[in-house]
């Protein structure tokens, strides 16, 4: 069962002023039954001592008590002689035992507890006594007129404590109510003015996620945007090429135009798989765990799976040095990262050239690079470069403009930093990716 949070707080309060109640209550009674107690054995003691400084009867004369109110008596008196003769009573009932010593004692007599103080005097014995119950009703009287605000204290507590939680409990029930009826398509921050320090928090965080999620729908928007503006040109293309290669009643030219064609739909499953990549990678879609990994072994793989489409090129490609290297990362990931940066550096270096590949270990971490002999990139469109479907000017080779900006968003995601320089010589471009220094 799902309590509101008020329900859960007045679950926790109501019991503690009960508790706060009870713990009042309890010593309070039971000091009064103390002090009562004291005060009338001062009274029996007092008493006491004034019978015995009076002149002490000649005889023993019961009182003239009707017997109708005999039974209201609820204090005597009585004396003794040293001889154990009773001297002088204050009631017309039997009387009280001869007493043994001095001094306090509870003794049973007429079917109930009596409270006597017993004096010793030169004559005899001074005793007054006192019914036990009738203390036990005063001093529950006492205590009743001493606690009986408190029994009407606990429940307006209780009510203050209920208005209290309902007053401090309807900012969120407002932002409960506007979150409520919001549009699905509205994600501008949620206003925090004049809210509690609690619920602002609450407010804050959800602001954040509002602002990301608002990031993430947009940047989804502009992928999208980008990606049917891509894909339109080469999907036009086919369909030209189709009608061309439908139309030709020339072998040669049928055959070119089917050429052609195959060549448009290479290119748009190489668009098409790098979109793929690219929203795979995506932040805020499920990335698989980082583990470490030999750097070295997984550039070589990557060469030597390149080599024979080098040489078809007549590109001299192999690597310059592989230092011992450990990273911790994503090997699928990385695999398409230099995968891209070996792509594009065959692609756009001439037949004769190089492309040289270098994993290189020194006190700031492990670099890879790779750098060719092409015609490099301006160092104003460098930055630029890892933008989405970013295309140097003059640039009429094959590619997506995606290659880049997948290479920067796999190393984003392992902390490394990516940079575009000239070659050896300034000649070509020299792309490095720098891994940070594991910690030991």
């Amino acid at each position: 069962m799902n309590l509101s949070i008020r329900h859960r707080l007045l679950l926790g309060l109501l019991p503690i002023l009960a508790l706060a109640g009870v713990a009042f209550a309890v010593p309070t009674w039971l000091n009064v039954h103390e002090e009562i107690d004291e005060l009338f054995d001062k009274v029996l003691r007092e008493t006491a001592y004034s019978r015995a400084d009076a002149a002490p009867p000649s005889a023993v004369l019961p009182p003239s008590i009707p017997p109708a109110d005999a039974d209201g008596i609820d204090l005597v008196s009585q004396a003794w002689r040293a001889d154990g003769t009773l001297l002088y009573r204050s009631h017309p009932f039997p009387p009280l035992a001869y007493p043994a010593q001095a001094g306090f004692a509870t003794l049973d007599w007429r079917g109930e507890p009596w409270r006597v103080f017993t004096l010793k005097t030169a004559d005899g014995w001074v005793q007054i006594a006192q019914a036990v119950g009738e203390r036990r009703e005063t001093a529950n009287e006492v205590a009743l007129h001493l606690l009986t605000p408190l029994l009407a204290l606990l429940p307006a507590l209780a009510l203050l404590v209920g208005f209290g939680l309902e007053r401090g409990l309807r900012p969120l029930r407002n932002l409960v109510a506007a979150v409520e009826q919001r549009r699905p398509e509205a994600l501008e921050p949620i206003p925090d003015r004049s809210l509690p320090t609690e619920i602002g928090t609450l407010v804050a965080a959800l602001n954040g996620l509002l602002r990301r999620l608002d990031e993430t729908l947009a940047a989804q928007r502009q992928f999208t945007a980008d990606a049917a503006h891509e894909l339109r040109t080469p999907l036009t293309a086919l369909s030209l090429q189709a009608q061309v290669a439908e139309r030709a009643t020339d072998p040669r030219k049928k055959s070119a135009a089917l050429a052609a064609l195959r060549e448009g739909i290479a290119r748009a499953s190489h668009l098409v798989g790098q979109l793929l990549t690219l929203a795979r990678l995506d932040p805020e879609a499920a990335q698989t765990a980082l583990l470490p990994l030999r750097l070295d072994t997984l550039a070589r793989d990557c060469v030597a799976d390149r080599v024979p489409l080098a040489a078809d090129r007549g590109i001299d490609l192999g690597m310059t040095g592989a230092d011992s290297a450990c990273v911790v990362g994503d090997g699928e990931a990385l695999r398409i990262l230099l995968g891209n940066l070996l792509d594009n550096a065959i692609r756009h270096t001439p037949t004769g050239g190089r492309v040289d590949v270098g994993v290189v270990v020194d006190n700031h971490g492990v670099l890879l690079e790779v750098g060719d002999t092409g015609p490099g990139i301006p160092e104003a469109e460098r930055t630029r470069v890892f933008d989405r479907f970013y295309r140097s000017p003059g640039n009429a080779g094959p590619g997506s403009g995606l290659g880049l900006a997948i290479v920067k968003r796999i190393a984003d995601r392992h902390g490394a930093a990516v940079s575009l320089a000239e070659g050896e010589g300034g000649c070509g471009l020299k792309a490095s990716v720098r891994f940070p220094k594991r910690s030991p």
